[in-house]
């Protein structure tokens, strides 16, 4: 009897909705919500409806790059173009010789076809392997995306440019490699990169998003991106670490040293305060003296911080013009100075604060 009911995918099953068989599926990875296949033709309904999938592959589980190819084929053939809310893809190489990844880009454009809002894309890490970022060359096409988050991921010039996803509204890049000389979308309002993003090292690259209401520029190496204008902004955040490229050797612009960073900074406009200009809430922190030169060299055509009401400064601003700051902040209202170590933006220490509430 057991036998039967199994075979035929009823039992307790059974007695539970669609909606919720649905949802149980979103959780299994690929290869086991793919089995639930060969159970009847209604569990097979089931998986082609499910609009959330863990797409997340390793090494472990797919040595041959053969049956990784032949699972990606079989997968995409049997679920056709049903649309998803949500997909993750956890990419592993097609094979360790050849250091491709083919099967994941067609995982990618499979999922850009289902019509996906939320996708979530990454490299898998396997300790027994050199990692490998995966390159993106073109710009993703979608009418339909909302979310998009890249991690372990090298991208190139035309892949940050977004136009073509024209209702794309976060989006969020850790450890990426980023090879371009702009990132540019209208529509988006969230804008995280964080975990030692690379920018290049011989010009700023540019960020244009003027509907931004919320950005996090936090622990990268390279040249400190420059902002355009965002009338939108609300809050930001932006942390240079000690790996933060702008530094000059003589403590001034464009010195003698030919090769010194100094010389990328723009001469008649800032890189960082000039975009952050609009925000209300505030929070810049820098790691030693030297990355705060760009603040310092931003401060000198300082633009009025009209609706600023919060402001959280690290102890390295107390060795800069910090009273430049304030007078073109008319509205602050809230001044906070942290006096802890800075290891990180989750983990700073702000049992060591000066907090100033400043009168109308």
């Amino acid at each position: 009897m057991l036998n039967k009911t199994a075979a035929s995918g009823k039992g307790h099953f059974g007695d539970l909705t669609d909606d919720l068989l649905r949802h149980v599926l979103s959780f299994l990875p690929a290869a086991d919500a793919l089995q639930t296949c060969v159970l009847d033709t209604g569990w097979r309904d089931h998986w082609r409806r499910t609009t959330s999938l863990p797409l997340i592959f390793d090494q472990s589980s797919f040595p041959s790059s053969e049956r990784f190819k032949q699972l990606v084929k079989l997968f995409i053939h049997i679920r056709g173009n049903s649309p998803l809310d949500k997909c993750k893809i956890v990419a592993c190489l097609d094979d360790v010789e050849e250091r491709t990844y083919t099967n994941t880009i067609l995982l990618i454009e499979y999922a850009l076809k289902c019509q996906v809002k939320e996708l979530l894309l990454s490299v898998a890490v396997d300790k027994d392997f050199e990692f490998e970022p995966l390159i993106l060359d073109a710009p993703l096409i979608s009418q339909h995306l909302k979310i998009l988050h890249l991690e372990r991921f090298e991208l190139k010039r035309s892949t940050l440019n977004f136009s073509r996803c024209s209702v794309l509204e976060e989006l969020e890049m850790q450890d990426c490699n980023i090879d371009a000389r702009r990132i540019s979308s209208k529509s988006l309002k969230r804008l995280c990169i964080t975990d030692f993003c690379s920018f290049p090292m011989k010009f700023h690259i540019r960020i244009f998003a003027p509907g931004l209401i919320s950005l996090q520029l936090d622990n990268f190496d390279g040249l400190t991106p420059s902002l355009e204008y965002m009338p939108s902004l609300e809050t930001a955040y932006v942390w240079l670490h000690n790996s933060c490229y702008d530094s000059c050797h003589s403590n001034r612009q464009n010195c003698e040293y030919e090769d010194c960073s100094c010389h990328a900074y723009p001469v008649d406009e800032g890189v960082l305060l000039h975009g952050l200009s609009n925000a209300v809430n505030l929070e810049l922190v820098g790691d030693t003296y030297f990355e705060l030169f760009i603040y310092r060299w931003d401060l000198e055509c300082c633009p009025i911080f009209d609706k600023l009401k919060t402001l959280s400064l690290n102890e390295w601003f107390t060795t800069i013009d910090l009273p430049c700051i304030l007078q073109h902040s008319p509205v602050l209202e809230v001044l906070t100075l942290q006096l802890g170590s800075t290891e990180s933006n989750r983990s700073r220490r702000k049992d060591r604060a000066i907090i100033c509430m400043l009168a109308p």
